[in-house]
């Protein structure tokens, strides 16, 4: 029964995500298109008219997303217009104060807008109007014809054969820009607008389209051009990162639930442990932060709370360092392999409120070449075995002297590599005096049929106080992502199934 629940979950998990994709659009986003383009002068004819020429399907075939962009399209203090006589009308400079190169659209109310805003000094991608498209900064302009200086040396281009390119950007503080595109690097896209340039960080855009000759380019497009891996992590396999997860977003694992109150402040908690009486809550709050235009570094503490943890599983990964009085003999000799916890502890704290706490360092920077991110971690942890550790043994065992079991600690650094945008690669090595190697069958039957579904707490495995572990995930799309790495739990997976 427990076997077929997890599997239900892992079945039925990719069918929900993937459903999510499909919306429609509602009959209010209708309702309100038709109201926003009649008082623009559309009909319902050249409204459609008008969508399948920017996005490619008229307005009942709309998903809900796509429904969205064109209501603030037409709430934009630019708003679209009726082609008349089949004439697309140009559109006015937004900023007449500013040295320009001004240039006709094509006569053609099917066509592409050709560029309106070219000036020297421009840095960003150039689409042209076969095809082509050029990274490059404007050196000179002159007769028509820009200089676009290259990577590959000075090309010579008319004007007529530039796309025009312009952005909405929205930004997770709420703001808004529409403009053309005059600068972009991996890290910063600059528009022009009514008031004058903005620069605006990528990292900070919470939603974007754009405009290629009047094509639009969704921002689930755009977010394609790889300047940062698409698997963000707030932990590395079984060990928080500095930087939780961002606000009013929620998450499920194969583990644990979690939500982001703030962009530094998370609370996630383990359900399997909930399902079986001990009730947690898992805080982590980022204190210290500083992102630029590369990199990003966080500094975080968090607890793991339990209300009334199994405390046989603690001592189990410590039986090493319990001995028997009578004879001095460790509890993993073999000769006392029959012996459970329960014989050997306290009763009166078989159940008990116990606790961890940690801190982690964490930094993230842009690679050179564009392709992503790298970075590394460094975190430190303990917990409150040593305010119970004299009395929670009976009077037939002891605790040995020696150093390595004084402070219960776990010690990790872990490294990230964005081979692909939606690829990583992660390693980790760590010290811990109560980690133990299990394989991945002893992890399979801890996880689903013993009498503790979901939680990771069999007292099996080989002692190891250093060991090292690497992996990787994969981002299926920007909500679901799984991995899989060589310790426990050896398969992990990811699903972001709200943000507000």
């Amino acid at each position: 029964m427990k076997y077929s629940l997890f599997l239900y979950i892992i079945m039925i998990v990719p069918i929900l995500l993937f459903s999510q994709d499909e919306e429609k659009i509602l009959q209010a986003q209708k309702e309100a298109i038709v109201s926003l383009s009649a008082s623009k002068g559309f009909s319902l004819e050249s409204l459609n008219e008008y969508l399948v020429q920017k996005f490619g399907m008229p307005l009942p075939d709309l998903s809900r997303k796509y429904a969205a962009d064109v209501i603030r399209l037409f709430q934009s203090d630019n708003p679209p217009t009726p082609i008349t006589n089949n004439v697309q009308p140009e559109t006015p400079p937004l900023a007449p104060q500013q040295p320009v190169s001004k240039f006709p659209v094509k006569e053609n109310g099917n066509g592409p807008i050709l560029a309106q805003f070219l000036e020297e000094g421009m840095s960003k991608r150039f689409h042209l109007i076969d095809g082509n498209i050029i990274q490059g900064t404007i050196i000179k302009i002159e007769d028509n014809i820009c200089q676009l200086e290259t990577a590959e040396g000075v090309l010579k281009i008319p004007t007529k054969d530039i796309l025009e390119e312009t952005a909405e950007i929205s930004k997770r503080d709420e703001s808004r820009y529409i403009g053309p595109v005059i600068k972009e690097t991996l890290e910063t896209i600059s528009i022009r607008s009514k008031y004058g340039d903005v620069t605006i960080g990528k990292k900070d855009i919470q939603d974007m389209n754009r405009f290629h000759g009047g094509k639009m380019v969704p921002w689930a497009e755009e977010k394609k051009r790889f300047y940062r891996g698409a698997v963000s992590l707030t932990d590395i396999f079984d060990d928080p990162t500095a930087f939780p997860l961002e606000a009013n977003a929620m998450y499920i694992s194969g583990l644990s639930v979690g939500y982001g109150f703030t962009n530094h402040f998370m609370v996630h908690t383990s359900f399997g442990n909930n399902f079986n009486g001990d009730l947690n809550l898992r805080p982590l709050w980022q204190f210290y932060h500083e992102n630029t235009a590369t990199s990003r570094t966080g500094i975080a503490i968090g607890a793991n709370i339990y209300s009334r943890h199994d405390m046989a599983t603690v001592l189990a990964n410590r039986i090493r360092y319990i001995r028997r009085k009578s004879d001095h003999l460790l509890l993993n000799d073999p000769a006392l392999l029959n012996i459970s916890i329960d014989q050997v502890m306290n009763l009166e704290y078989k159940r008990t409120f116990f606790s961890t706490l940690y801190i982690v360092y964490s930094k993230l920077w842009s690679q050179e070449t564009g392709r992503g991110e790298m970075g590394y971690h460094f975190g430190i942890k303990t917990n409150t075995l040593p305010f119970m550790r004299d009395d929670i043994l009976n009077k037939s065992y002891e605790w040995t002297n020696e150093n390595a079991n004084a402070i219960p600690f776990r010690i990790w650094a872990a490294f990230e590599y964005d081979l692909t945008k939606s690829l990583k690669f992660a390693a980790e090595v760590w010290a811990d005096n109560a980690y133990r190697y299990r394989t991945l069958s002893e992890v399979r039957k801890d996880y689903v049929s013993d009498s503790t579904p979901f939680v990771l707490d069999a007292k099996n495995g080989e002692y190891r106080t250093v060991d090292v572990d690497f992996g990787f995930l994969y981002a299926v799309n920007d909500s679901f992502r799984i991995g899989v790495h060589f310790r426990e739990a050896y398969f992990v997976f990811f699903w972001r199934i709200l943000e507000l």
